[in-house]
This record gives C-alpha cells, sequence and structure tokens, in this order.
C-alpha cells in the first residue's frame, strides 16, 4: 500500500487532522532513525519497513496497548493503524523480535525528542519534578523462596536432571517442577540464576547495620523474575516490583528524565536521575522539586557538588499529617554549640562527644556521624526525662552528620513561603505525569521479565508521550493544521 492507493486515501479522509496517527506519524518523520535501520544490515530477508514498525509500537503504547500480540491483531482490525503502517501486517514473531531490537535505541531517540523540543523553544529543561512508583512485575506473588527452600528445589532438580541424562525413568516429581527434560533443565538455569541473586541479597543483608538487617529466612526472590525486587506496591500487596522514576518538566507536559531500577525504595536516586537527565537533555536541570523520601544529608551534598537546587520536605519536616502518638523531644529541641562542639538539651545541660561512625547508607554509600551524649546522672534526675529518654540508661544522645550545617540550611530555606510556593508544582506535575502512564497508558504491570524489558517498556511510554506533546504543542502554534 502506498499514499496514493485508493484504500490507503479512503483510510485517510476517516481521520481527524489532529489524529494521534497523523501526530505519531509526524513526530517520527522527525527523528533520525539510521541506527534502528543500520541494526537490520546484513541480516537474512527485506524486514518491514523499521519506520512503520516504530510508528505502530508508539501509536500502540499511546492507546495503553503495550504487547507484541496486541500490535499483532491491532494491524488487521485499526484503521488508523493500517493508514499509519501502510497496510502491513506483520506476524506476531515479527513484533517480538522488534521490540528487542528497538529496546536499545530508544533512550537516543528520547533525547533527539527533548532536543528537537528546546531548540523550538518549548522547554529549557531547567526545572524538573522527581518522583517514582512501583509497578507489578511479570511474576507470581504468591511463590516467594527463601535460601532454603530454593536450596531443597535445586537439589531435587539436579537429581530429575541426572536421571533425563541418563535417561531412566523419573521418579514422582513435585507439582512446580517442569514436565519435559529439556524444560527442566531450562528451569534449573533459571533456579541458579535466582540463586545468584539471592545471594546477593543476603550480602547485602548482612552488610547493613543491626537494627535494620532482616532474618536470613525473610529474604525471599521470585524464581520467575529473579530481578524483580520485593516489597508494598501502591495498594499494599506485597508482591515482586520495579520501580519507575519520572523527571517532570515543571512547566511543560515533558518528562525530562527516566529510569527503572530493581529496588523497592526511592533513596539514592537523586544523582542517578539527575545524570539521566542530563543524558536525555544535554544538562543537567537548575531545580529540582522532590519529596522527604529522596533527601538526605547526602543527597544534599552530592546536590550542592552538581549545582542543583532541592526543594522538597526534610524528613523530620514532611508536610504529612502528623503522627498522633507522642514521640521523645524532637533533635530541634537541642541547640547546636559550634564553638565547643556540644549540644544543649532544653534544661541547659551538655552533650558532649561520645564517639564517632561511620554508617553504611543504600548504594554502598556511607556517612559519618558523631554521636553526643548526657551525663546519665544528670538525664536520670531531669524533670524532663519521661518525655525525653524515659528507657535511656546511659543518658539521652543525639546524632550529628557530617553535612548537618546542609541539613539546616535546607529546613530553613523551606520554612521560607517561596520554597513552599515553588513546592507546591511538585504535585501539580510529576504525580499526574505518573497517573496519566498508569491509567491511560495502562502501564501498572512490566509486560515482560526482567530488569532489561522493564527498562525498554519505560522508554517506549516516555517516547510515546514526549513525541506526541512535541507533535500537539507545534500543531497548537501553527493556524492551519497540517496534512498527512
Amino acid at each position: 500500500m502506498t499514499r496514493s492507493s485508493p484504500l490507503w486515501l479512503q483510510f485517510n479522509e476517516q481521520l481527524d487532522a489532529d489524529h494521534l496517527a497523523r501526530l505519531i506519524d509526524r513526530g517520527v518523520d522527525q527523528l533520525d532513525l539510521t541506527p534502528l535501520e543500520q541494526s537490520y544490515t546484513g541480516r537474512g530477508s527485506l524486514p518491514y519497513s523499521p519506520t512503520l514498525l516504530l510508528k505502530i509500537v508508539l501509536f500502540e503504547i499511546h492507546r495503553g496497548r503495550p504487547k507484541p500480540a496486541q500490535w499483532y491483531l491491532d494491524t488487521t482490525e485499526n484503521i488508523a493503524l493500517q493508514w499509519l503502517g501502510m497496510g502491513i501486517q506483520p506476524a506476531r514473531s515479527v513484533w517480538y523480535l522488534f521490540a528487542a531490537r528497538v529496546r536499545p535505541l530508544v533512550d537516543g531517540f528520547n533525547h533527539q525528542v527533548l532536543q528537537l523540543a528546546q531548540t523550538q523553544g518549548h522547554t529549557t529543561a531547567d526545572c524538573g519534578a522527581l518522583d517514582g512508583t512501583f509497578l507489578e512485575a511479570n511474576a507470581s506473588r504468591h511463590h516467594l523462596l527463601n535460601a532454603e527452600q530454593l536450596q531443597q528445589r535445586l537439589v531435587l532438580l539436579q537429581a530429575a536432571t541426572q536421571q533425563d541424562a541418563a535417561a531412566s525413568v523419573p521418579t514422582e516429581q513435585p507439582y512446580w517442577m517442569a514436565q519435559t527434560p529439556a524444560s527442566r533443565t531450562q528451569q534449573q538455569q533459571q533456579y541458579q540464576t535466582a540463586q545468584a541473586h539471592l545471594d546477593e541479597r543476603l550480602a547485602e543483608n548482612e552488610r547493613r547495620i543491626p537494627s535494620q538487617r532482616q532474618e536470613a529466612k525473610k529474604i525471599r526472590i521470585s524464581v520467575t523474575d529473579p530481578e524483580a525486587a520485593l516489597g508494598k506496591d501502591k495498594f499494599k500487596v506485597f508482591r515482586p516490583l520495579y520501580n519507575v522514576q519520572y523527571v517532570r518538566d515543571v512547566d511543560t507536559l515533558f518528562i525530562l528524565g527516566y529510569d527503572t531500577v530493581a529496588r523497592n525504595y526511592d533513596a539514592g536516586m537523586l544523582v542517578p536521575m539527575m545524570k539521566r537527565t542530563e543524558q536525555l537533555t544535554g544538562h543537567k536541570p537548575k531545580k529540582v522539586l522532590l519529596d522527604s523520601g529522596y533527601i538526605t544529608g547526602l543527597d544534599l551534598a552530592e546536590a550542592r557538588q552538581l549545582e542543583i537546587a532541592l526543594y522538597g520536605p526534610w524528613k523530620e519536616n514532611d508536610y504529612s499529617e502528623a503522627p498522633t502518638t507522642v514521640k521523645q523531644l524532637s533533635k530541634a529541641e537541642f541547640k547546636w554549640d559550634a564553638t565547643a562542639r556540644e549540644y544543649r538539651c532544653p534544661q541547659g545541660q551538655r552533650l558532649s562527644l561520645a564517639g564517632t561512625q561511620n554508617r553504611t547508607r543504600c548504594l554502598g554509600r556511607t556517612e559519618k556521624v558523631e554521636l553526643y551524649r548526657a551525663d546519665a546522672k544528670v538525664c536520670a534526675s531531669c524533670p524532663l526525662k519521661a518525655k525525653c529518654c524515659p528507657k535511656a540508661s546511659r543518658g539521652r544522645s543525639v546524632n550529628r552528620s557530617e553535612h548537618e550545617e546542609l541539613i539546616e540550611e535546607h529546613r530553613a530555606k523551606m520554612a521560607t513561603p517561596e520554597a513552599k510556593e515553588i513546592y507546591k508544582r511538585r504535585r501539580q506535575t510529576v504525580e499526574p505525569s505518573i497517573g496519566d502512564s498508569k491509567e491511560h497508558r495502562n502501564y501498572r504491570r512490566v509486560h515482560g521479565r526482567g530488569l532489561e524489558k522493564a527498562k525498554g517498556h519505560t522508554a517506549l511510554t516516555v517516547l510515546a508521550h514526549n513525541l506526541y506533546e512535541l507533535m500537539k504543542t507545534n500543531a497548537a502554534r501553527s493556524p492551519v493544521g497540517q496534512g498527512p
């Protein structure tokens, strides 16, 4: 089918001037697809046009149809897709192969879109809002194994594969074991991969401070997708999941940065996301709006080095609802004497330096922390003991980070009306973008197993979004709609 074919012209008359298919068609035509075309060089028979395949995929992703099986079906039934793809109807296998082929190239296409948005004056990409969300991994939440359970299964699989190699009659097999020799070998390899990932998690657990360490038997893994993290999703369901991070432009609808990680927490993601944003936009943002889960003393120090201004509540003055339970006197009640390098409690008693620790933080980072402690005898007779240190036998203690000055400076900044007004825009920007991905792009679950496929799914979702926003913005600036 060509653009002069009667059937294509018939489809063309049925599409509105601002139809999604037209926007995707014009948008992809602005991209340099040379890397995608070169990936087919010297390979077998003549392929379908990579340009047409990409247009169809982005159209489907934007409509919330992220599965290759859906792409295969829709190309036979959807008029807009037949118009966009010039009538091509590739086999199901072609779509799965194309998804794998385009996956490592999508970051480059997103970079092109964001460069176009900046050169055309749509955004400066100077101010972003950072947030993340948990998505279901494509794995069961009902069959999670700890080290002992996994080892028991590996022993049984080893015995079964040895019987297969000897061509002997297999003994009675458990319900979870694969039914054929080939699939049992594959299952054994899958379980060995899961064992390697579980060993890493057990080692990471051992490196934690005792108060944060879990029992070894509670460290589990999904053998279906061993790379997925385990944790509670937004519905408080414990399951295998991935953490998707967005940096949304505060002034426009463009997503400036994105990534997918196998972690059930946001701590430590600030600097990696700033580097991702720089990779995609060409420069780091000057301001970043983020919630308290991203801000620690280490993050404030790293942001200072990167010359990025952070706007977000410190964990001690978050804007969430205050707890109803009565806690001990907070650290804020203790005054720091920079000259004497000691704290003073509300009663005027001294807290002197008692020791120094190098505490391990997430992602292998370390933070120097000083411990200041009051005299135990003084605390025992203090009228505020019940509110200050009711269970302490050695006197009240207070920790001081090596980045305490930055923390105090940040808290003071966030107490100003100007900073609070700037921070309000975070909720109006990045959170709706995450909601849009989940609700309208059907991105609540990763369709595919493994971190690489999860990253590719996120990248395609962002590319479809940003390309659509670029074309929509250009169309709004033009008084006359552009034709095909």
